[in-house]
């Protein structure tokens, strides 16, 4: 089994008129690995892929190592699935790619161990156990002067973007910095679970999952949905090569995990038109960028077929595994955007409807022996949550299960139900992201009261994200911040 991990980052950096907001090396587009091989501080030095490059990708023939950019402390204290069915955690490759222009990513690879008996015949929730296992498990990322504290793998996806964008800034313009990492944001992650062919049941068919038809994919059986974790909600694509050769598979892999890239970045580069941090002042060399930039990509990302896989039928299972609602207005910028040429434009536009359209989409919860579906959950841009009000509804009867099974004393059962109330009280009027992250921070929290042995680092790490989310909100999150005084000392003792 290899379990690949994305953490796409946008760079808007390009658009921007400031050439010191990053770095000109090293050379994407055409990396040196011999002899002085370029490298990006604090992630590792370019090497090649040891396989032949994909004919559909060859930029994609180098990259950089990234493991001094995401750490796993302790990978192999820390099997992931159920007792019986656990995979040994063994990482097999940590890489930063990056066009030189807007689309770079960290991607994680982690395979099962071969001094651990092999993984055979798993059912589908024992797959996705591994997979929300391993989700959780806990990675550090460096910060401005030493490793951060460890977190959730899935979380770590703002820290790799802050990280990059320290990297290729230069020490010598960090004054710079608040101006460079309002253009460098990470998207959602993604998650793609290759399986051996004898580690699954023989056929795939998780409730909440869409396949794509094995014609488009070459032989391949390919499904995609949506997982629930402690940390949040992640897309998850699921394959077998079925039909396929190892080299269609790959390509297969590929294929996903650039196209998840290529519309993250996207959404966020029109996120920041829309922020007005780009365009502001308009200049002719920037909407010329910018024009470039949209037309590639929006003509890489709707073309029919990569290297033999049906890219239109990867997008319509994705699609298929959400009901669209157009949004009820539309957000058309284009007169900021002045000097664009129409056509280009046009497709752009065409992109974001569907992109911004509100979609309410099925996520699977993993349970010990077997799975369920929760109510469908309303998303909307690159996947964040906007019902905020069915968010905190599914995070008040988490926490509500969880203190039922939990051994903790009535005063600390009483204190979490408070704060669950509390964060409860003010979601309408805090940002929707800050809003999730307390709620990732609780479930997270009574997940490991209701454990036979509570972990201490999980208790700091909850209540550390509870109090830095409410000082963000403010006056109106006072009580969540005396409620977590209260709880600190009976937890962390």
């Amino acid at each position: 089994m290899l379990v690949t991990f994305q953490f796409p980052l946008s760079d808007a950096r390009p658009f921007d008129p400031d050439p010191e907001l990053r770095l000109g090396l090293p050379d994407w587009s055409n990396l040196a690995t011999a002899i002085n091989p370029q490298f990006v501080h604090r992630f590792g030095r370019a090497v090649e892929r040891r396989s032949q490059p994909d004919l559909a990708w060859p930029d994609e023939q180098k990259f950089c190592r990234a493991h001094r950019a995401l750490r796993f402390p302790n990978l192999a204290a820390h099997p992931a699935g159920a007792p019986g069915k656990e995979l040994h955690p063994q990482c097999a490759f940590r890489r930063l790619f990056c066009d030189g222009a807007t689309v770079a990513r960290v991607e994680v690879g982690i395979v099962h161990s071969r001094s651990a008996p092999p993984l055979t015949g798993l059912a589908t929730h024992e797959i996705l156990a591994v997979l929300v296992s391993l989700c959780e498990m806990p990675a550090q990322v460096p910060a401005e002067n030493a490793l951060s504290r460890p977190a959730p793998l899935i979380t770590r996806g703002p820290a790799l973007a802050t990280l990059f964008t320290r990297a290729t800034l230069g020490t010598a313009i960090l004054a710079k910095l608040p101006r460079a990492a309002q253009l460098v944001e990470a998207g959602v992650p993604l998650a793609v679970v290759e399986l051996g062919p004898l580690e699954a049941e023989t056929t795939l068919d998780p409730q909440g999952f869409t396949p794509v038809p094995t014609a488009k994919t070459c032989g391949a059986e390919v499904l995609f949905g949506r997982v629930r974790s402690h940390s949040g909600i992640i897309p998850v694509w699921l394959l077998r090569r079925g039909t396929a050769t190892n080299d269609q598979l790959r390509s297969l892999r590929l294929c996903l995990l650039r196209l998840h890239a290529e519309q993250e970045c996207l959404d966020l580069i029109l996120k920041q038109l829309r922020r007005n941090r780009l365009l502001n002042p308009s200049t002719e060399s920037s909407v010329d960028a910018l024009d470039k930039y949209f037309n590639e990509r929006t003509r890489l990302i709707n073309q029919r077929e990569w290297s033999g896989v049906g890219q239109s039928a990867i997008l319509a299972a994705v699609e298929a595994a959400t009901l669209v609602t157009p949004p009820a207005t539309k957000a058309n910028f284009a007169a900021r955007y002045d000097g664009a040429r129409k056509n280009v434009w046009k497709k752009v536009d065409e992109y974001q409807q569907r992109r911004l359209s509100a979609r309410l989409v099925p996520v699977i919860n993993v349970a010990p022996g077997g799975t369920y579906m929760e109510n469908h959950v309303s998303v909307s841009g690159s996947g964040n949550i906007v019902n905020i009000a069915k968010y905190m509804e599914n995070v008040t009867n988490t926490v509500q299960g969880n203190l039922k099974s939990s051994d903790a004393s009535t005063q600390v059962k009483d204190l979490i139900s408070q704060l669950t109330a509390q964060i409860t009280a003010i979601a309408d009027k805090a940002d929707p992201k800050v809003t999730k992250t307390m709620g990732a921070d609780l479930t997270t929290l009574s997940n490991e009261i209701a454990q036979d042995e509570p972990r201490r680092p999980w208790y700091e790490l909850s209540l550390k994200g509870l109090k830095d989310a409410a000082m963000a909100v403010g006056d109106i999150a006072k009580p969540i911040l005396q409620t977590v005084g209260l709880l600190t000392p009976l937890l962390l003792p």
